[in-house]
C-alpha cells in the first residue's frame, strides 16, 4: 500500500505556504500554515486591533479628541487664573 492510499498519512497542509519564523532555541523555521500576511497565528498576530473609526472599541470616551481638547482648555484656564490672582 502506498502513502497516498493511506488516509492517516495524508497531510492536507503539505502544499500550503508555511510561516517560516525562526525559533531562537532550535533555529528551525516554524511549520505552521501561514495566514494572508505570511505568518502563522502565533507569529504574525491574528489581529492588529480594532479598525480605525470602530465605535465598538470606544468604552468611556476619556481619550477622544474632544475630551483631550477640553482638558487642555480647562488646564489653561486654571493656569491663567492662578497668574491673575498671583498678580493681585
Amino acid at each position: 500500500m502506498k502513502n497516498e492510499d493511506q488516509p492517516h498519512v495524508c497531510n492536507p497542509f503539505k502544499d500550503v505556504p508555511k510561516c517560516g519564523a525562526r525559533s531562537k532555541r532550535t533555529g528551525q523555521p516554524c511549520q505552521q500554515p501561514a495566514m494572508a500576511n505570511g505568518r502563522c497565528r502565533l507569529h504574525g498576530g491574528k489581529s492588529t486591533g480594532p479598525p480605525k473609526g470602530n465605535k465598538n472599541a470606544l468604552k468611556h470616551g476619556h481619550y477622544t479628541k474632544k475630551a483631550i481638547a477640553d482638558r487642555r482648555y480647562v488646564r489653561q484656564l486654571i493656569k491663567d487664573s492662578k497668574e491673575l490672582f498671583d498678580g493681585v
